[in-house]
């Protein structure tokens, strides 16, 4: 079965490890096997093809013949357990340890004991055991290796005394078998000199497999650190409020950010593709910044919705010298920072001088109201003009007041998910019911019915009302009803939901455009210069964006961009 692991597991690094472990033991100890397959075909063509001579196997030739087979055949078998991995690794190792030693051992007395040439192969099968099995078992082995030489080697120094017994040569019994043993003094040397290279074996290749597997161990931790690194680096970069975006020698795109996708308005942008067929004008730029230096960027438009950009380009150094860094900045979103920190100590001290100014105003208003009153019979037509004008100015100070102090006291911003179609009839007929001059001609549409949008319901309404109510008022040719229209859809290349107020007015003039969402701008006599502003404020956190989209014919459109409305994360 499948093993799955978790990375978000703090764990998850210690659980690939142990699982890269065993899968590496495993196919060490497959190839260990293999080699053993190998070995015995080998020793079976050598018997097979030197019948003569018969360098393997002269002393006893079916018992080596039967020796080879085994450990050809427990060969195959152990390789398919390694497939298997039943039963687990610790015991086959073991019980291929105890094979390798009883057939090795047999297979070398069977070719002539202590003479024999393949004394090698059991010290190879020890090294080979050392690599998988502890200390203590590796250690063993060699002890069990030296053990069954000694006693193959005593049980062959007794056949051999028997045997020159029963030929008449020597004595027989213990007495043949001592003295046996007094006249191979060679064999005494050669069994000491194997036995501890058996020892020296099992313990070296032990020794180097645990560093091996140490470094290897340390390789793994230091691998999964750098991957953790540049993961981090990626997230980092992904989630960057700027965008960013490394090309190549070729123009070709190596890193693009999310932000930069957005804002390139190029969701289908992946590494590998063509700078010039994602934004062609940053591509030019990118071209006039390498043929002439440090020439002056200039910001472009993706699109006519989409913010203005300011590329800067950077050359990387070592060996991504030959790639690009471009960094890409929102120019309104810039000039809307500098401007924010020069408002931010401007805010509470109008805040402070509005509520100051507030009782004042309501003195004087109260004080032009009972001056109408008592004036209202005998006063002259210019004096009661004079009381109006009191009084209207006094409402006009006391709107700016209200409006300075909406911006100051902002309340946290609490987002729905809303279903547009139904939300806009009802914000419809509380507008109209709300008018105090004849109702417009009003007209509305969502491209689909379950357009959804994510957005605090009251300060929508709030920005809505605001942009209703200019249309009415600015929006109007003369001596003509005025026309207001509301159309919701989908971006095609973001699928973000939008939601456009368009009127048949006389349009802005250009100039006045780039001033549109500056506070205390106003081309009105008696308005505030606030509306707008409050407007993009209460849009902008709510993480939606409101612009002006100019229009080819006559009057106006603006634009709120809404975020996809996935499930609500918390906003400050």
């Amino acid at each position: 079965m499948p093993t799955f692991i978790n990375l978000s597991d703090p764990l998850a690094g210690l659980y690939i490890d142990r699982f890269t472990d065993r899968r590496h033991l495993w196919l060490v100890f497959r190839a260990t096997n293999i080699y053993r397959l190998v070995l015995a075909s080998l020793l079976l063509a050598a018997f097979a093809l030197d019948e003569q001579s018969r360098l393997f196997g002269k002393q006893d030739p079916r018992l080596f013949l039967g020796a080879a087979l085994a450990y050809l055949i427990l060969a195959i078998i152990a390789i398919a357990g390694s497939y298997w991995r039943w039963p687990r690794l610790f015991i086959q190792a073991h019980g291929q340890m105890l094979v390798d030693l009883i057939v090795l051992t047999v297979i070398i007395n069977a070719s002539g004991g202590l003479s024999s040439s393949l004394n090698s192969l059991l010290i190879a099968a020890v090294a080979a055991n050392g690599i998988l099995l502890p200390m203590i078992s590796a250690l063993l082995a060699a002890a069990m290796g030296f053990f069954l030489l000694i006693s193959s080697w005593l049980v062959d120094r007794w056949h051999y005394a028997e045997l020159l017994a029963r030929q008449e040569r020597g004595p027989g019994g213990w007495e043949g078998f001592w003295t046996q043993l007094n006249n191979t003094t060679d064999d005494w040397v050669r069994l000491g000199v194997l036995g501890a290279v058996l020892f020296a074996a099992a313990g070296l290749t032990h020794a180097l497999a645990e560093r091996a597997r140490r470094g290897e161990a340390l390789a793994r931790q230091r691998t999964w650190e750098l991957l953790e690194i540049a993961e981090l680096n990626q997230g980092i970069i992904r989630h960057l409020q700027n965008g960013v975006v490394v090309v190549d020698a070729m123009h070709q795109i190596q890193l693009i950010n999310d932000t930069a996708r957005e804002w390139l308005g190029a969701l289908d942008a992946v590494p590998g593709s063509g700078l010039e067929q994602v934004s062609p004008p940053l591509a030019y730029g990118l071209k006039r910044w390498l043929c002439e230096g440090s020439v002056e960027v200039f910001p472009f438009r993706p699109a006519e919705h989409r913010p203005e950009l300011i590329p800067r380009f950077t050359r990387l150094s070592g060996r991504q010298a030959a790639n690009v860094l471009i960094l890409l900045e929102d120019s309104d979103q810039t000039a809307m920072q500098l401007q924010q920190i020069k408002l931010a100590a401007l805010g509470r001290l109008t805040a402070g001088i509005a509520h100051e100014i507030r009782n004042p105003l309501t003195a004087i208003s109260h004080a032009a109201q009972l001056l109408e009153e008592s004036a209202s019979a005998s006063a002259s037509t210019s004096d009661q003009r004079l009381a109006q004008i009191v009084h209207d100015n006094v409402k006009r100070a006391n709107r700016i007041i209200s409006d300075v102090l909406d911006l100051a006291r902002r309340e946290r911003v609490k987002p729905e998910r809303l279903e547009l179609a139904p939300w806009l009839e009802l914000f419809r007929e509380e507008f109209l019911r709300g008018l105090d001059h004849p109702a417009p001609e009003w007209r509305q549409s969502v491209e689909s019915a379950d357009l959804a949008i994510l957005f605090d319901p009251h300060q929508l309404r709030q920005v809505l009302w605001n942009l209703c109510a200019n249309a009415c008022q600015h929006g109007v040719q003369s001596g003509a009803t005025a026309y207001l229209e509301l159309h919701a859809g989908r971006e095609s290349s973001y699928e973000r939901p939008f939601l456009e107020v368009r009127d048949a007015g006389p349009g802005i003039p250009p100039e006045n455009v780039s001033h549109l969402f500056e506070p205390f701008f106003t081309t009105r006599a008696r308005g505030t210069g606030l509306g707008l502003y409050l407007a993009r404020e209460l849009c902008e956190a709510n993480r939606a964006q409101l612009q002006y989209v100019p229009v080819a014919k006559s009057g106006s459109c603006f634009r709120i961009t809404f975020v996809h409305p996935s499930p609500v994360s918390e906003m400050d």
